[in-house]
């Protein structure tokens, strides 16, 4: 399985991670952030008038990278550092695991390898860009999802992606459930398993029916919407893409990737999809259209 997308091994208190429950993955701890058992400093910046409730004597309303030189400014030296979730015992075997997984992709990293495995969703790739005149999003491809597969005869139990491009959907026209046999090159992206560039396609069984077309992307793109927070419901969601986002930035913080909506539902809280998909599958069940309330 992979390691790094790991969530019962480290929890974090820090405020960015709340939105999640403070739930943080292995990748982000061990590789990208490097927090752990050290932790992560960092600085609030605070303001003595502010603090009391009084106006600042430069008419701001909240602590800035223009406060650095005012008398009434200071900052606060924080220290995170991830919590342990798992026993002693336990996190032995995890690191053994990890070390193990770690060699595993030292091992396939960049190289061509065999793959075999069933199609588990099928989604529409899509790209943000940030500029001075707005937000721009724009159609990409296609991803296939995987949550198990063969990877040169090794069975990889975890999720694994193929981005795809519009060409080849319209040349195979993946659904959920095809069984997939083909060669690509193996790569580790964000900490997921990621085979780019396939070749030697052959669909061995069919699922689903294709549902996802070039037309069908584009209509999903100008009817969709960035949704204005990122709820841990959108993730396992099928109408729910995570979109990177490139360009310029503004002097705030902002996230790498977004959450788009092929609902166009921009608030997450006042999303019906799940229940419109359980009512339905209910009046199939019933077998006379109608809903059984």
């Amino acid at each position: 399985m992979n390691q790094y997308k790991r969530q019962d091994v480290f929890r974090c208190s820090h405020e960015a991670h709340e939105r999640f429950n403070n739930a943080v993955s292995v990748y982000h701890v061990l590789v990208k952030k490097k927090c752990y058992p050290g932790g992560c400093i960092y600085f609030k910046w605070k303001c003595k008038k502010l603090d009391k409730g009084a106006p600042c004597p430069r008419g701001y309303k909240h602590v800035g990278r223009g406060c650095a030189s005012c008398r009434y400014f200071y900052d606060i030296k924080v220290i995170r550092r991830p919590e342990v979730l798992l026993a002693d015992r336990e996190f032995k075997q995890f690191k053994r695991d990890l070390a193990d997984f770690e060699q595993w992709l030292r091992e396939h990293d960049g190289r061509l390898v065999e793959f075999s495995g069933r199609v588990n969703s099928v989604k529409p790739r899509f790209s943000l860009e940030r500029n001075r005149t707005g937000v721009r999003v724009s159609f990409t491809g296609f991803l296939l999802n995987f949550v198990d597969g063969a990877v040169n005869a090794r069975l990889f139990n975890d999720l694994l992606y193929v981005p795809i491009s519009p060409r080849m959907q319209r040349r195979f026209g993946f659904g959920r459930g095809d069984t997939v046999e083909c060669k690509a090159v193996f790569a580790v992206q964000d900490g997921s398993v990621v085979l780019r560039n396939i070749r030697g396609v052959e669909v061995f069984e069919r699922g689903e029916p294709c549902f996802w077309t070039d037309s069908r992307a584009r209509v999903a793109l100008q009817t969709g919407a960035v949704l204005i927070y990122q709820s841990p419901a959108c993730y396992c969601c099928e109408r729910g893409v995570l979109v990177p986002v490139t360009g310029e930035h503004s002097g705030k913080k902002e996230p790498r990737r977004v959450m788009f909506c092929l609902e166009g539902i921009e608030d997450p809280r006042l999303c019906c999809y799940a229940a419109q998909k359980t009512l339905h599958k209910q009046s199939q069940a019933d077998g006379d259209g109608t809903v059984c309330l």
